[in-house]
């Protein structure tokens, strides 16, 4: 069986990294999977001036789909984008969990859409820098080869720097301003982020192993980490959506219209309040306890409220009149 070939090169930085780069023909082979294409679907590459890239996955690293709407929020608010590459899903995806979605008009089959990893790049006609966005689902296979192919695909465009974005179940109630938590190569850039920095030992999900795919790649990274209440599991929560775009904006110096964010967020919120006014006094002394902690870490009561694989949800305010079920479901199942 071949394998691709493994190369020492030097990157920008000047670190020794790994590199797999290699045109994949009909006799090689990838961990015994045959290819007859490489892992990376190219089209016309756009020209960039040193950009920035935001990469986000949807699944386990996005509680309530924080993450990626955050990113797809920073693509639909720019006209100058164009999608340039993406990741082939055969190597990499389950297809039973992530499955294809088929689009039927009058009984006429008009598309089938694979779940893939897409790269879009965004022109700042406005500034010397310009962006690159990486959005998609975590994948469930072979993620050493998946992040390198990545991570490749953004030093050939030239990426200087990476911001990650994901989010996690902590003790936060949805009245409360956003923690955001951060994760760099390097100590400096966590200080400069402004973000709280964070200490953690335990398994890990396709962010942390793009991060060190940039870190043994010589380009710096840093991933941010958004806190969501335990009783919004599988329901959108805008506000830190909202939080996310505007630490984007501040770190990338991109300006990003947040009038529609902050719109959604203050419907949402009363939705949930008006949901919480008609439900039983523990609910809202639970809600005020939560409300009570100093951090908001992940805990014993929120752990198993971890999105593993979210549902792509939507910014839609009257969202949160469903909460009531998901609460009472959450307060029974810790009795």
């Amino acid at each position: 069986m071949r394998t691709p070939d493994h190369r020492h090169s030097r990157s920008r930085c000047g670190a020794t990294r790994l590199t797999t780069k290699q045109s994949w023909g009909q006799s090689k082979s990838f961990d015994g999977y045959p290819l007859g294409m490489d892992v990376i679907r190219r089209q016309q590459q756009p020209p960039v001036r040193r950009p920035i890239a935001i990469v986000a996955f949807g699944g386990w690293n996005d509680a309530c789909d924080v993450a990626s709407t955050a990113a797809n929020f920073v693509i639909d608010a720019h006209d100058a984008t164009s999608t340039f590459a993406e990741i082939e899903p055969d190597p990499f995806y389950d297809f039973q969990q992530h499955r294809p979605v088929v689009e039927i008009d009058n009984g006429v089959s008009q598309s089938l859409t694979w779940p893939s990893v897409s790269f879009t790049a965004i022109s700042r006609l406005n500034d010397d820098r310009d962006l690159i966005v990486v959005t998609g689902p975590e994948p469930n296979f072979r993620w050493k080869t998946f992040a390198r192919s990545l991570v490749e695909v953004l030093d050939d465009m030239g990426v200087e720097e990476v911001i990650l974005v994901g989010a996690y179940v902590g003790a936060i109630g949805h009245r409360q301003p956003v923690s955001l938590a951060g994760v760099a190569t390097d100590p400096v850039s966590v200080i400069q982020s402004g973000l709280e920095s964070s200490n953690y030992k335990g398994p890990t999900g396709i962010v942390g192993v793009v991060q060190g795919a940039c870190k043994e790649a010589g380009i710096r990274s840093l991933s941010m980490w958004a806190a969501t209440p335990p009783y919004l599991s599988g329901n959108p929560f805008p506000k830190a959506v909202l939080a996310i775009v505007e630490k984007i904006s501040d770190i990338t110096n991109l300006h990003i219209d947040t009038s529609e964010l902050i719109t959604i967020d203050a419907e949402y919120t009363e939705k949930v309040d008006d949901a919480l006014e008609e439900a039983g006094s523990d609910i809202n002394e639970y809600l005020e306890e939560i409300e009570s902690y100093d951090e908001p870490l992940l805990g014993s009561l929120a752990s198993s409220w971890t999105s593993v694989d979210a549902p792509s949800g939507s910014l839609d305010p009257d969202g949160g009149a469903d909460l009531v079920d998901e609460i009472v479901k959450f307060l029974e199942g810790d009795s």
